[in-house]
């Protein structure tokens, strides 16, 4: 019988079940103090092993030997490894207490060891001051790493995030994001405070040109949408003038320090791609309108489709324009709007459907449902009653819900998903004396959740209770986190106009 020679022996006995090599893993943590030396492991060799000690009856491969090489600086010639600049600890590594690296070391061999001396941070929040949290980073660790610790501790976004060294609690100097100095060289200490201050962008107020209040307040509702904004907002090339242009314009406005910011580069650019977002009357009087300029705007923006398929159509909606009552009413609901909206009526005599099959002109019924809803909705009321030379105002009041707009029981295709939305923005129409017409918008800083009124340059905050009005003709609604959407689609029973 054949004897293994010891070195084989030796490395069969080092091998532990899953089961125990978490155990004592587990144990080695237990009893941390501070400044207790660190070493970095790989994310990607950490993960597997994780997925390792986790798995039951083998469903998972042991990982091989510790590989730092994906985090290394290969370029640097001293002695010692170095990391790679910009990681960020949980993403691109982990740290480990020695005595777990040396244990995993022990069992796995290679590395290289990559030691970290860790301190601790005490952050105060400007937002209230009485709120102090620990941060734990090593001190080698960058700036930009502080700032990315602390913007994912407290959900705020890295373009809003000021974080000062606060020494004595003290602003001693801003420190700065884009810095590769580490947390030692910029004279940070053990235990020492820092301290966060957010900026409350996007509450530059938009000049009125000359009768551009409802393009002003258009604007403001898209740019207070979340995915418009975080798309525009990325550093790449856009397609089109019109496209850069309303790109720069958001950026101007949300991060500028400016109080009002002079769309006229924009309007340039929109006057020459888009020159009809007016009602236009056979009298040939025009008036502008911010609905119209929404669809305008947004068809230019992106290309959009419409699919048909034998007697349904798809079509792609950016808004659901929703009738209001003909005759006199005080008041009435959003919900009862959209089923007015989606009730069955017949076809009149001018408006017959054509059947495809007997290529006749046929007596229909007329029936809207909706297939699925998109991420952004917008609901468009139908303010204006309009005849041959004048506009007239329907001033009902629509009651609408802020918080929870549940749309799930009118959406045909499902499929287990609810509709839940929350409001974020409001386009006002108003017609004062002498038919004086303007627009502003109500606009929610969702990350403050505070409500502000922008009436083209002035901006001022203003309760949530306001923001149902008379005066509402577009809301921008978007859904609720948790309620994810599959398409971006309505069905409407036959071709029809949605307007």
């Amino acid at each position: 019988m054949a004897i293994p020679n010891s070195t084989a022996f030796n490395s069969i006995i080092r091998f532990r079940s899953p089961g125990e090599e978490k155990r004592i893993v587990s144990e080695l943590t237990t009893s941390l103090n501070e400044g207790d030396s660190y070493f970095v492991i790989s994310k990607r060799w950490y993960t597997s092993w994780q997925k390792y000690i986790a798995s039951i009856g083998g469903g998972a491969p042991r990982p091989g030997p510790i590989d730092n090489s994906d985090i290394i600086d290969d370029t640097t010639s001293d002695g010692d490894p170095q990391l790679r600049r910009y990681l960020v600890e949980d993403e691109d590594y982990v740290l480990v207490p020695h005595q777990v690296w040396k244990t995993l070391l022990e069992w796995y061999n290679v590395g290289p060891p990559i030691p970290m001396t860790l301190i601790y941070l005490f952050l105060s929040d400007a937002r209230n001051v009485h709120n102090v949290t620990d941060i734990r980073l090593a001190k080698e660790a960058s700036i930009w790493e502080l700032y990315v610790k602390v913007c994912a501790n407290t959900g705020v976004s890295l373009e809003k995030a000021r974080i000062w060294d606060y020494f004595n609690r003290r602003k001693v100097k801003l420190l700065d994001p884009l810095s590769n100095a580490s947390l030692e060289e910029s004279g940070l200490l053990m235990d020492q405070d820092i301290l966060l201050e957010v900026d409350e962008v996007g509450l530059a107020g938009l000049v009125n040109l000359g009768n551009t209040c409802y393009m002003n307040s258009t604007l403001q509702c898209l740019a207070h949408t979340p995915s418009i904004l975080q798309y525009f907002l990325r550093d790449y090339t856009h397609q089109g003038e019109l496209t850069k242009a309303f790109g720069e314009l958001l950026k101007e406005l949300w991060s500028s320090r400016k109080k009002a910011v002079a769309p006229s580069f924009f309007k340039t650019k929109l006057d020459k791609a888009a020159p009809g977002p007016v009602l236009k009357f056979s009298c040939g009087h025009y008036q502008h309108d911010s609905h119209e300029l929404l669809i305008s705007l947004l068809a230019r923006l992106h290309e959009v489709s419409d699919v048909c398929q034998q007697t349904y159509t798809y079509d792609s909606f950016t808004s659901l324009s929703l009738p209001l009552p003909s005759t006199r009413t005080w008041s009435i609901s959003l919900l009862s709007c959209l089923e007015n909206f989606l009730a069955e009526e017949p076809l009149g005599p001018n408006n017959m459907w054509f059947c495809p099959e007997c290529k006749e002109k046929r007596k229909a019924n007329k029936k809207l449902d909706l297939w699925k809803l998109p991420e952004i909705l917008v609901l468009h009321l139908k303010r204006f009653r309009t005849s041959k030379c004048f506009v007239k105002k329907i001033d009902t009041f629509v009651n609408f819900p802020i918080n929870d707009l549940d749309l799930s029981k009118y959406v045909k295709n499902k499929n287990g998903e609810s509709y839940l939305y929350e409001l974020y923005a409001v386009s006002n129409y108003y017609i004062g004396p002498g038919g004086v017409r303007h627009y502003t918008a109500y606009a929610k800083l969702i990350d403050y959740n505070k409500w502000y009124h922008f009436n083209d340059s002035h901006v001022s905050p203003v309760n949530e209770s306001v923001v149902r009005s008379k005066a509402a003709y577009l809301l921008f609604y978007r859904r609720r986190v948790g309620s994810e959407t599959k398409a971006q689609s309505s069905e409407v029973s036959m071709t029809d106009d949605m307007d």
